[in-house]
Parts: C-alpha cells; sequence; structure tokens
C-alpha cells in the first residue's frame, strides 16, 4: 500500500481500539508516559506539544506538572482524541487541548511551543527522521524533543508465537515498525538524522504479569496488533483464538504471564540551526 493507504489503514485501527485502548492489559503505556515529567524536568509554565497522543496517556502525565503551561496534544484518530478529551474533562485538567491532525503535516507554525514529546508514533511512518524533524520545526531553538519506543525484546516469546500463527494462518504479517528504533543506537542516529542536538537514551522496564493468557488476549485485541487478524472472519477468529491462547498458556508460571516490555525515551534539543521541517 502506498503511503495514504497507510495512513487510512493506521487510523482505521485506532478508531476501531479507541474504546478499549485504555484497558489494564495495557498499562505500560501509563508506565512509561509516568516517567516523562522527569526526563523534560519541567519548569511549569512550559508550552508543550505532543504528538500521536493517543487517547491522551502522555498529555495527562505532564500536564499536572504544568501549572502554568498548556499541552497541545494531536492526533491521526478522531476516536482516540475523542476518548483523551473524556479523560481530561473527567480529571479536571483545564490545561490540556487536543486536535485531529497528521502528525507529518501540523499545521502550527515553527517555533510555536517550548518543547515536544512523542511517544510510540514516529515509527508508523516510513520517513522517520524528516517527520521528527517536521516536529523539532515547532519547537523553539534550545527546546526538548523526547521519543518514546519500544526497546529490542519488548513482548518476548508471546508476540513471536502471536506473528508465527498469523504467518500460518496466511495473513500479512511484516516486521513491527517499531524494531526500527529498537536499540539506543537507532535511536541515536534517528536524532542526528532529524538534526537534534546532544541525543540521550533511557532505557526503562515498563513490564509486568498478566493473570492468565486471556489479558495477553487484550493486549493484542486493544492495541495495533488487532489489524494484523482483522481479515479473519468470525470463525477462524475464534479458532486462531483458541489455538493461539492455548500455546501461550504453556508460558504461564506460578506467579502469573510474564509481559516483557521495555522503553528507550531519547531526548535531544533543538540547535539553532536546525532547518524547518
Amino acid at each position: 500500500m502506498n503511503e495514504q493507504e497507510r495512513k487510512q489503514h493506521i487510523k482505521a485501527t485506532f478508531d476501531a481500539v479507541a474504546a478499549r485502548y485504555d484497558c489494564d492489559a495495557l498499562r505500560f503505556f501509563e508506565h512509561a508516559a509516568a516517567l516523562l515529567p522527569e526526563v523534560f524536568d519541567f519548569e511549569g509554565g512550559e508550552s508543550v506539544l505532543d504528538v500521536a497522543a493517543g487517547t491522551g496517556i502522555p498529555a495527562l502525565a505532564m500536564a499536572p506538572h504544568l501549572p502554568r503551561g498548556t499541552v497541545t496534544a494531536v492526533d491521526l484518530s478522531e476516536g482516540m482524541l475523542a476518548q483523551a478529551a473524556a479523560k481530561c474533562h473527567a480529571s479536571g485538567l483545564g490545561n490540556v487541548v487536543f486536535q485531529q491532525m497528521d502528525m507529518t503535516a501540523m499545521a502550527f507554525q515553527d517555533a510555536a511551543f517550548d518543547a515536544a514529546n512523542c511517544s510510540f508514533g514516529v515509527f508508523f511512518v516510513e520517513e522517520m527522521a524528516g517527520t521528527l524533524r517536521h516536529i523539532a520545526a515547532k519547537v523553539r531553538p534550545g527546546g526538548k524533543v523526547v521519543t518514546t519506543h519500544f526497546r529490542a525484546g519488548s513482548f518476548g516469546p508471546l508476540a513471536e508465537l502471536f506473528l508465527r500463527r498469523v504467518d500460518a494462518y496466511g495473513l500479512p504479517a511484516p516486521p513491527p515498525g517499531w524494531l526500527r528504533v529498537a536499540s539506543e543506537e537507532q535511536n541515536i542516529e534517528l536524532f542526528e538524522a532529524a538534526g537534534l542536538a546532544q541525543p540521550q537514551v533511557a532505557s526503562h522496564d515498563v513490564g509486568y504479569l498478566l493473570d492468565d493468557a486471556a489479558h495477553w488476549w487484550e493486549v493484542i485485541w486493544n492495541a495495533g496488533f488487532c489489524g494484523l487478524i482483522a481479515p479473519l472472519d468470525e470463525n477462524r477468529l475464534a479458532r486462531f483464538r483458541q489455538e493461539h491462547l492455548a500455546e501461550v498458556s504453556e508460558l504461564m508460571t506460578a506467579d502469573g504471564l510474564p509481559l516483557d516490555i521495555g522503553v528507550l525515551i531519547t531526548k535531544g534539543v533543538k540547535p539553532r540551526q536546525l532547518e524547518n521541517g
């Protein structure tokens, strides 16, 4: 598929899962977002651009640390943003705004923000360096730009079993896009290619134990994995689920089912001479 078709596929996938994206099985997103305020070391009055904001998990983690500032959160999926806006309203936060935008063509003026964040988003586009440069263009010179990506080995044997079964069912199973930025070296190279200075990478473990194999299915069904099995009809999907959960159950321990998730949080600084994105 071409780039426009790919974007439409991504949008449709996340629109479809938006209402269930914040399930407990996916709490690694919250664990990763909780690290961001310390990474940015906010003074409290910054204006922050949050790109690929999803259901607002990073935005809502940062906003309480910006009592005199704002978070502007953008995402391609209206469904995800609707969930984010509802959560923000329920939390009583008044310093977050949400806008539907393509992160590769944001309408903001250059140098409009003090900092920018993009959690688990850059790897969805083919031209990652160009997209990161475009994000950085919206940040004032000297401002911080931060990304969060999955570390190599994340999802471990659970994902390997899932992808193997996807292949056995004759479904396309391209390598996950996040593998392109799954090492410290890849992230440093990305930031340097985008023209960002002083890139630093920190590795964090944000995994946990799932109660059982059914909770792993929640991870599959409520996140991007579900797009791979969307072509299955109801009967084949039920058989796929039964077969896959049977093999996953063999990995259960006395304490639960390990969900190994590592993240790489990379921080860079927009130099004075970075060209517009």
